[in-house]
């Protein structure tokens, strides 16, 4: 049985965001989701130092023992909440393919926009995306 979570949402968002990704930090809804979402590939986790592991992430009790990054509440607990206005990445560089594959206007970003946290879409790319 799945439990329901009720998240904490920020207001919608409305409008197109800018496609190279420069108005993301101010935006952060896709930062906000329940816990389990943001799940770890082993090279994700050779990225994270230790420390970023034991503190930022969670692993499943039992099998297949995935790795989460852990949440805050509703909310992805890498964010940096230093500027209540804004939604920096707290280990950007080091950050889950999950994240680095949601392209700014995609299906899965456009619905975070519109509901105020991460939905239900998996489209993570623009479908306007030139190559």
């Amino acid at each position: 049985m799945v439990q329901r979570v009720d998240l904490l949402m920020l207001s919608p968002l409305h409008g197109e965001p800018d496609p190279d990704g420069a108005d993301c930090v101010a935006c952060g809804r896709c930062c906000h989701h329940p816990p389990h979402t943001v799940s770890l590939r082993e090279e994700d986790e050779a990225r994270l130092s230790a420390e970023q592991l034991h503190r930022l992430t969670v692993l499943m009790d039992h099998p297949p023992y995935f790795r989460f990054v852990r949440n805050e509440g509703t909310r992805c607990g890498a964010l940096d909440l230093s500027d209540p206005e804004q939604y920096p990445c707290a280990i950007y560089l080091a950050r889950p393919t999950g994240c680095r594959e949601v392209e700014p206007g995609s299906p899965c970003c456009m619905q975070a926009r519109a509901l105020g946290h991460l939905g239900e879409s998996v489209l993570f790319k623009r479908s306007d995306r030139t190559r």
